[in-house]
Order: C-alpha cells, then sequence, then structure tokens
C-alpha cells in the first residue's frame, strides 16, 4: 500500500503533520494505537490543567472566606471522583473531537501498533501484518515518564496517578520540574499533604534563580514541605527514607523526575540514529516532537513538525526559535530565552524586573505575589521570567517580541490597555 506521507503517533507533532500534508492534498495515513492526541491531551497538560481550574477555584474560595466576602464553604463536600470524571470527560471530548476533524480532511488513521522496516536505506512501516510505503515516514511517538524502582503500588509516574480518583492525603513528590511543581501546587489545594524532593540544589532548576527563589517562597507560603540536594533512598511500608536522614510518612509517591523518548520497533538488526532538524540516517525517515530530544513540550513539537514539513516540501530551511514554558498553577510561571545564571559577564546586558504587585490588577485579583524579569542585549530582549497570573499570555507577547527582533523601545512605543497584566511588560521597561 503506498502512500504519500506516513505517519507513526498522533500526538501534537503527528497530528500537525498530518494536517500540512492534508491541506497540500498528500495521500496520507497514520497510526495510532491509543488515543488520538497524544501524552498531552489524554495524560499531559489537558487533564492536569482542568484539574487545575478547580484548584484555583478552591484557592479564591479560601482567601474570600477569610475576608469575609464569602461565608465559610464546606469544603469537606468537595469530590475528587467527581472531578476526575470531569477532567476525563474533557479529554474524551477533545480526542474525539480531533480525531473527527482530522477524518473529515481526509487522514486515513490506523488504529494499531507499527513498526519500521528498513531496506536499502529506505523505511517501510508494518502494522498487523501489512506493509505500508510513503515517500516519507514520520516518526512521531513521542515519550514516556521516566520511572524508579521502588517495588510498590504507592509509587506512581505522571500516566498512572491519572488513574488513582482517590486523593491521597498525603504524597511525596520527586523531582520539582513543570509536572512535580503542577501537581504539588494541585494537591495542596485539596487539602493533601505535600512534600517535595528534588536532587538539585534548588527548586525547578531549570529555570531562572528568581524563579527557583521565589517558587520556594510561595511553597512555604502554602505550607508544601521542599527536600533540596536530596533523594529518595528506599520507600516501604508508607515511609520514605530520604538521602538527608529524614523519614516522611505519605500515602503516595510521584515520580516525576522526568521523560524519556518512545522509539517504534525497528524489524532486523538495525541501529536508527537521530541527528538535527528532525533527520535520521534512513533517507525517507524523520522524526519530530519528543522522539526527537529537542524539546519534550507539546507546542515545541507542533511547531517542529511545521518547520518539518516546510523544509521537505517548500525548501524553507529548518527554524525553530525560542521555546517559551509554562509552569501552571497560581500564580503562573512563565519563562523564555536565557536565565541569568547562565550569563557569563552581566555587564553586557540589562535587567529590567518589576514586581507584579505594582500593577493595579494584581490587587483586584487578589493576585500579588509574583515578578515580570525582562533581560535584554544591545537593546533587544534575549530572556523573560515571570511569576504571576495570566504569565501564561505574558509569555507569549515577549515571544512575538523576540520573533519580531523588537528593540525595548519599540515596546515602549506600544499602548497597553489598563488596567492588565500585560501592561507589567512596559512598565517593567520604563522603569528599569
Amino acid at each position: 500500500m503506498n502512500y504519500d506521507v506516513a505517519i507513526i503517533g498522533l500526538g501534537p507533532a503527528g497530528i500537525e503533520f498530518a494536517k500540512e500534508s492534508l491541506k497540500r492534498g498528500l495521500k496520507t495515513i497514520a497510526f495510532e494505537k491509543t488515543s488520538v492526541g497524544g501524552t498531552c491531551l489524554n495524560l499531559g497538560c489537558i487533564p492536569t490543567k482542568a484539574m487545575l481550574a478547580c484548584a484555583e477555584v478552591f484557592s479564591k474560595i479560601n482567601v474570600y472566606s477569610k475576608s469575609n466576602v464569602l461565608p465559610n464553604t464546606n469544603l469537606n463536600e468537595f469530590s475528587y471522583e467527581n472531578l476526575c470524571k470531569k477532567r476525563n470527560n474533557i479529554v474524551l471530548k477533545l480526542s474525539t473531537a480531533v480525531q473527527k476533524d482530522l477524518e473529515q480532511k481526509g487522514l486515513e488513521i490506523v488504529h494499531q501498533s507499527a513498526c519500521l522496516s528498513i531496506n536499502n536505506s529506505l523505511a517501510t512501516i508494518i502494522s498487523n501484518g501489512v506493509e505500508y510505503c510513503a515517500k516519507n515516514v514520520i516518526v512521531a511517538t513521542g515519550s514516556a515518564p521516566i520511572d524508579l524502582n521502588f517495588n510498590s503500588n504507592d509509587v506512581l509516574n505522571s500516566n498512572q496517578i491519572l488513574q488513582d480518583c482517590v486523593l491521597p492525603k498525603s504524597i511525596l513528590i520527586i523531582g520539582s520540574g513543570a509536572i512535580g511543581v503542577e501537581w504539588a501546587r494541585l494537591l495542596n489545594s485539596f487539602g493533601t499533604k505535600v512534600y517535595v524532593v528534588e536532587k538539585a540544589q534548588s527548586l525547578a532548576p531549570t529555570c531562572d534563580k528568581d524563579i527557583s527563589t521565589r517558587l520556594e517562597r510561595i511553597f512555604k507560603m502554602s505550607k508544601i514541605n521542599f527536600y533540596k540536594n536530596t533523594t529518595v533512598e528506599s520507600y516501604s511500608c508508607g515511609i520514605a527514607r530520604l538521602s538527608c536522614g529524614a523519614e516522611i510518612p505519605c500515602e503516595k509517591i510521584l515520580c516525576a523526575i522526568g521523560r524519556k523518548r518512545i522509539l517504534p520497533d525497528i524489524v532486523g538488526d538495525f541501529s536508527l540514529e537521530i541527528s538535527k532538524n528532525c533527520k535520521t540516517n534512513v533517507k525517507n525517515l524523520y522524526v519530530a516532537g519528543d522522539v526527537s530530544g529537542v524539546t519534550m513540550l507539546a507546542h515545541a513539537a507542533s511547531h517542529q513538525a511545521r518547520a518539518l514539513f516546510d523544509e521537505l516540501y517548500d525548501g524553507i530551511e529548518f527554524n525553530m526559535p525560542n521555546i517559551p514554558s509554562v509552569i501552571y498553577g497560581s500564580p503562573e510561571i512563565a519563562s523564555i530565552g536565557i536565565i541569568e545564571q547562565d550569563i557569563d559577564d552581566l555587564n553586557d546586558y540589562k535587567i529590567y524586573k518589576l514586581p507584579v504587585s505594582y500593577l493595579a490588577k494584581s490587587w483586584c485579583d487578589d493576585e500579588i505575589d509574583g515578578f515580570i524579569k525582562i533581560i535584554t542585549h544591545n537593546d533587544f530582549i534575549v530572556g523573560a521570567h515571570i511569576i504571576s497570573k495570566e504569565a501564561s499570555a505574558l509569555i507569549s507577547q515577549i515571544a512575538i517580541a523576540m520573533k519580531a527582533r523588537l528593540k525595548v523601545q519599540d515596546l515602549k512605543d506600544v499602548i497597553f490597555p489598563h488596567p492588565t497584566y500585560s501592561e507589567g511588560i512596559l512598565e517593567a521597561l520604563l522603569n528599569g
């Protein structure tokens, strides 16, 4: 069976490449053994954000109850099980809608696992005993959580915790990246006793140092316990033993130490090599998304797939601009570009920083904790790090400015509406 394009995996990268192929009128087939949408839609971004939306409501109720604006509310009547059902319904609705949209556009979807067969430097796909040939084969098989071997049903990864519809009374989270921080804040909002263990010397160790410092303060104010420069040595009988000597009683452990890429099986003895710009050592075989190993973010995977398509079919040079990242919760944490601790000579850079409490909107929303930090070099923005309500929207504005190569003065000439969080970008630059 012959096609123009064959795709293994319908997560963000596979979906995006399929859409571009269908727009061009290419005969396209895709293989997806589970649900359309990949990790982001089914086991990551979307289900956790649905839960965080509820957690934010909880936090607001607590704030306004303490201010006597709202009567004391009995949060004990909260149903975690029903929240999980609502979350699952959202995921099912979105996954079904995405699949229907692709099929209506003309995509042929095979709901089976698929492997690669490589002969004469060309790849074909084998699924359910049938061989499929294509001019271009795209592997977009994504990634999976990295597990720790504690040999206990109470130790969960980020996939498994979404299958557990019982709210734990206590949990220890290993890792303080986006997944660890989001689950810590989420469960803490619902009354779970949360402990976070991070082997690095700071929380959110890949973030700008000011983000890490402020996150520690937010955790302390939220009564989220954390241990830095520490590892979990063992776990048995509901007790986690840490390298620092502490013993932590906890019902569950969430392992959030990162993810590893998943490659499809290859028939025969062949070693697949992945090089930069999504290419491999096979003429017609390419990768996109988490499996490329560049970065494991859904929006990066989507862009990468579009960039790969543009290069293959339009000869446009493959380009990956600065990738923004967001840690959700209240307040949001967002970053793009370089971080301060990676700058060798600060004299060559200028840093603008504004506390969110400077903004009237933050007081109206009772969201005064955080800051906007912008790093510039030769009057161009090269990095930004934000803790604020709507930080995900603010970082998008910065990303546009960086892509457009706008100078600081260009942004100063923009009229931002008031009162907003967006005007914090302008105020940071004016007050720097």
